[in-house]
């Protein structure tokens, strides 16, 4: 476990390695210590969730099953810590594409169904890391529920970013008049990794009027951003590479 470490940005090693000894003190010094512990329902959900945590990132042949079983645990937070985990395994190499697409289902599955915004909110993000042409029909029918959460439509035009089907960029460009600065934001920022230069009018247009504040900036400086690369990317130079 503690070789994990060596693979943490420098900023975050220092946690990782608190969270491993805390794990390593209460038993979990192997992988079936592990699959023990983050089943054991006795035990408190904030310990359970870091086993869940580790189990994600051992690459253990094991570990994709594990977190689909939690999917469906008692614990919030154990769900929550399960999806994201679920997202790192099968937007990796260690599942072949069937098993990925049963990922992706049981995500899309999570935030059909799961109560829990915290929850739906790491399905969402662990889609967005899988990028499955398959989570479009999901994803979207989050972004334009006008009844949804708007944090959870704006994780919904996130999660939309990298995926590859031409429903995508107009419901993203529609999303720009969304009366949440979030998910504004976050549709242009979407846009801009799709690349599509027909976002350019309406991003143009939010760029110069919509100073709305978000937690991450202006609405107005993601707009900004995504004409700026969108138009990096249709420019003569970026198509002759």
């Amino acid at each position: 476990m503690r070789a994990l470490v060596g693979g943490i940005a420098p900023e975050g090693q220092a946690e990782v390695q608190a969270l491993i000894e805390s794990v390593a003190e209460a038993g979990g010094t192997s992988e079936e210590a592990l699959t023990e512990m983050v089943r054991n329902q006795s035990l408190g959900p904030a310990l359970r969730s870091s086993v869940a945590w580790l189990v994600a990132r051992m690459k253990s042949p094991e570990a994709g099953a594990l977190l689909r079983e939690l999917l469906a645990d008692p614990s919030e937070q154990v769900r929550e810590e399960a999806a994201l985990g679920l997202g790192l395994v099968a937007g990796g190499d260690v599942e072949d594409d069937a098993t990925r697409d049963d990922a992706v289902q049981r995500l899309l599955n999570v935030l059909d169904q799961d109560a829990s915004k915290s929850v739906r909110l790491a399905a969402l993000h662990a889609l967005g890391i899988i990028s499955s042409p398959a989570s479009t029909p999901g994803i979207l029918k989050v972004l334009q529920d006008l009844e949804e959460d708007a944090e959870v439509r704006a994780d919904a035009a996130e999660a939309s970013a990298h995926l590859r089907d031409e429903r995508i960029v107009d419901v993203l460009i529609d999303s720009l008049e969304d009366s949440s600065p979030l998910v504004r934001y976050s549709a242009a920022y979407a846009l801009g990794e799709q690349g599509d230069a027909k976002a350019i009018p309406r991003l143009t247009e939010l760029a110069s009027r919509d100073g709305a504040a978000t937690p991450w900036g202006s609405v107005g400086s993601s707009a900004q951003r995504a004409l700026e690369s969108i138009t990096n990317r249709n420019s003569p130079s970026s198509s002759s590479e």
